[in-house]
């Protein structure tokens, strides 16, 4: 089965970097990492973070996390009882969405452009309804891969600051597929941002490492909640996450992926030709519209590809696309006539 669903890219390199990180470890700290963090992150990893991230770590509780997944949970579990509804867009994380089902959020979809969230329509609801927390992914969105510009990010910005306790949630995931990304709502709003960081897809899905950043105000017990939820992260996972980013290695990983990325864009030009489908350059995943679906999906299977039906990823009905994801196997010699045969069934 090739599996043209999952997306987390990866690269050779990643697991030498991590060999050589291992290798290298004194004697002394080998046993010690092999247990979850029990402290915050130390002022050094603290000012490591606020560098990569560009936010003032004085000003934030750090929340250490096993995953971004595992932060998008224990967000949702810390909010409960302080929102009825969740602003969202059109098209969105499934995981994002089966978080926020299982707590029992309501959704206020917000119309939505070629940049994403309109900032004049998400005004009109949170004027009207009981919403106070809205779900963003501003840079390379999964799965429609918009961006919004900075002009966009600062009107939605002074949207929210216009309403009393809103707060936005940023899942930043594929933040690393752009060379150039605008600032984060992080950077923008700080006091008015949750932000979820994990190394996961910049580095590699074996590192589990994350964090979640809010401010010092707002869920006080979020590490409760993730100790509760996983048992915390790793410590030698979170070493490593912060030796990748001080050493500049994950840097370069991160432009090695972008490399990869355009080099498989003029693959899938090509076999797609003249299809309706959006992507941005350095992305992995691929928003084809598509007339059925599920007949789509099914036929796919019978040929041993799995792709991604649009539905799972939609909360207003419109089921007119498939994502197609690269991450897991744009190095296989059988992609090429797995996207021939993708094209074909379009």
């Amino acid at each position: 089965m090739l599996n043209l669903s999952l997306n987390y890219p990866s690269v050779p390199r990643e697991m030498e970097i991590f060999l050589e990180f291992c290798r290298n470890l004194p004697a002394s700290q080998q046993y010690d990492l092999l247990h979850p963090p029990y402290q915050p992150l130390d002022s050094q990893g603290e000012a490591i973070l606020g560098k990569w991230l560009h936010f003032t770590p004085g000003d934030h509780t750090i929340t250490i996390l096993p995953s971004a997944n595992g932060g998008l949970a224990a967000t949702l579990a810390g909010m409960r009882g302080k929102t009825e509804e969740i602003a969202v867009e059109p098209f969105t994380f499934p995981g994002f969405r089966q978080c926020a089902e299982m707590e029992g959020y309501r959704f206020r979809v917000i119309e939505a452009d070629e940049e994403g969230m309109l900032p004049e329509k998400l005004a009109e609801a949170l004027e009207k309804y009981p919403c106070k927390l809205i779900y963003l992914q501003p840079t390379v969105h999964n799965p429609t891969c918009a961006v919004m510009s900075l002009e966009r990010r600062k009107a939605i910005v002074e949207v929210v600051r216009s309403f009393k306790d809103v707060l936005i949630l940023e899942d930043d995931a594929y933040r690393f597929l752009h060379a150039s990304p605008p600032p984060s709502f992080l950077a923008l709003a700080p006091e008015r941002t949750i932000h979820l960081y994990s190394l996961s897809k910049a580095f590699n899905p074996m590192l589990k490492s994350g964090y979640a950043i809010h401010p010092k105000n707002v869920m006080p017990e979020m590490g409760n909640i993730v100790r509760m939820q996983s048992s915390g992260a790793s410590l030698l996972f979170l070493h490593f996450g912060l030796h990748v980013i001080e050493s500049g290695l994950l840097q370069k990983v991160m432009e090695e992926k972008r490399t990869v990325a355009e080099r498989c864009a003029e693959m899938w030009k090509d076999i797609f030709n003249g299809a309706a489908y959006r992507t941005f350059p350095g992305s992995y995943h691929y928003w084809l519209e598509c007339k059925d679906p599920g007949k789509t999906v099914r036929n796919l299977l019978q040929q041993n590809i799995d792709i991604s039906n649009g539905g799972m990823f939609s909360l207003t009905g419109d089921n007119q696309y498939v994502r197609v994801a690269l991450g897991t196997c744009w190095d296989k010699q059988e992609l090429p006539d797995a996207l021939r045969r993708v094209a074909a069934e379009l």
